[in-house]
């Protein structure tokens, strides 16, 4: 909450500074030291909140939400003034419909293609810390397409978007054409990609990870491009679950780490990882002053953040774009609130996105090499954990792992650890904090000493999971340094 905090005014002040230069935005938000990490530490926070049994305090941490929600309001309508200003080109940034082309396709074959639905640029910043330090990884920041919904960012993604892409309804439909091809959906989208990319292979993450390394590497064989979806953050977000969606998105970028080394270990050393948009996520629904009339008109699609259509009414702190102004070839207009606000959509308004604040249309591109090798995993490594519950009836719970000083002659008298709780070859939670003991929650890295025992606080983030395993790992080869030898069983409420 602290951290969270002092973020905030900081950001807030250095917003209030900024001119009207829509790329200096982008520069300042995805910078090492960017405003982007004020997204990073709420969506740390509430991810922390989300698994307490207990809420903190209901006065201080209201405090530091408002400080985060004015920063976003300030953030969103002064980026949306210097696109305005920029007449909605920002040239000198890549922009999502070359990510392919300038890319991917330069990448050495065999290459996987991440599309993660509504992983904004903090998370691949995070996702990049959390991978093998032995690997080498860049992040850039790419600007998406608007409006900032799934089946447009996702058609910018496609080969060809670079020569050829606009917004078109098409039969009251929208979506995206590329040359002569109408993509309004995921069927469309893959048959495109198909009849474009020779040996393509297109594979969900959850099938990924699900997978035998055998069965992955026959999937995989003899393809040149190997398309990886991942809905987990939008899917969650949208169903207005707001804690189940705080949970599951923090288990995403662990598991994208961990898709990252399978395809490794069959083959695949080169990846791009990207997204369709980013997202705006709010802990609450939108205050009911937060919530715009729709223009009316001839609406072809509403969404939380963005109208699309013909005619109609540009409510007040709203701005209107037409399809022309955006390099499009239609005759569509498009609506988006100027600041952080939202029109009434229905459901649940806190998780939206469309705009074009900075959280939503600034997006990573994360390009990774790691050298394929096999699996590594030591059944008798130098770490010992004790504590381990005989079942998990709490969403948090500690256990205690010490360095053993009898079995180090290939370590030092340190060593830096990853504990993880594993379910199904799957992450399912990670370290919160750690008492004795150095803590890195961005690798979620814990540092031991030998013989100095350090109890960790697991933070069970996936609640559906049955059963589970303790796993401690190095962080620069991904050995296993120690596994819980039996299954804890998953007993929340008993």
């Amino acid at each position: 909450m602290a951290e969270l905090g002092s973020l905030g005014a900081t950001v807030r002040a250095a917003v209030g500074k900024s001119g009207g230069d829509a790329n200096a935005w982008i520069g300042a938000y995805a910078a090492k030291d960017g405003w982007f990490r004020l997204d990073q530490a709420q969506r740390r926070l509430e991810a922390w909140v989300a698994n307490l049994d207990d809420e903190p305090e209901e006065r201080p941490l209201g405090v530091v939400r408002g400080v985060y929600d004015d920063a976003c309001r300030a953030m969103a309508d002064g980026f949306t003034k210097a696109l305005l200003a920029a007449k909605w080109t920002v040239s000198p940034s890549l922009h999502q419909t070359r990510i392919y082309s300038e890319i991917v396709s330069e990448q050495p074959k065999p290459v996987a293609y991440f599309f993660v639905d509504a992983m904004r640029y903090e998370m691949g910043v995070e996702l990049s810390e959390r991978l093998p330090k032995s690997v080498e990884v860049s992040v850039r920041a790419a600007i998406c397409a608007l409006p900032s919904i799934t089946p447009i960012g996702m058609a910018a993604l496609q080969p060809g978007a670079s020569s050829s892409f606009s917004v078109v309804e098409q039969g009251g439909t929208l979506g995206a054409k590329i040359d002569d091809a109408f993509l309004s959906d995921l069927t469309a989208r893959k048959k495109f990609a198909a009849s474009r990319v020779p040996n393509l292979v297109d594979i969900a993450l959850d099938e990924l990870l699900s997978l035998q390394p055998s069965k992955l590497a026959k999937k995989i064989e003899g393809a040149q491009v190997v398309v990886v979806r991942s809905q987990e953050i939008d899917h969650a977000g949208e169903r207005g679950f707001t804690f189940q969606a705080r949970q599951v998105m923090d288990t995403v970028i662990d598991n994208l780490a961990r898709a990252i080394r399978k395809l490794a270990a069959a083959g695949v050393e080169h990846c791009v990882l990207t997204a369709d948009h980013g997202h705006l996520f709010f802990p609450s629904d939108r205050d009911e002053s937060m919530r715009i009339d729709a223009p009316g008109g001839d609406q072809i699609e509403l969404h939380r953040r963005c109208w699309i259509g013909r005619g109609g009414a540009t409510p007040a702190g709203c701005v209107r774009v037409t399809a022309a102004a955006l390099g499009y070839e239609s005759d569509l207009d498009f609506v988006f609130p100027i600041g952080s606000g939202v029109f009434k959509a229905g459901g649940d308004l806190a998780f939206h996105h469309g705009g074009p604040s900075l959280q939503e249309m600034v997006i990573p591109v994360v390009t990774v090499r790691m050298k394929a090798r096999e699996t590594q995993r030591a059944s008798a490594g130098p770490v010992t954990a004790t504590g381990l519950p005989d079942a998990v009836t709490n969403r948090i719970f500690s256990v205690t792992i010490r360095l053993d000083g009898k079995n180090l002659s290939l370590f030092s008298n340190e060593l830096v650890v990853r504990p993880l709780l594993i379910s199904a070859g799957k992450q399912v939670g990670g370290v919160g904090m750690a008492v004795d003991g150095d803590f890195d929650r961005a690798t979620g890295c814990v540092k031991l000493r030998a013989g100095k025992p350090v109890t960790v606080a697991f933070l069970l983030s996936d609640e559906s999971s049955p059963s589970l395993r303790v796993v401690i790992q190095d962080p620069t080869t991904d050995a296993e340094l120690y596994r819980s030898p039996t299954d804890i069983p998953v007993r929340l409420g008993v």
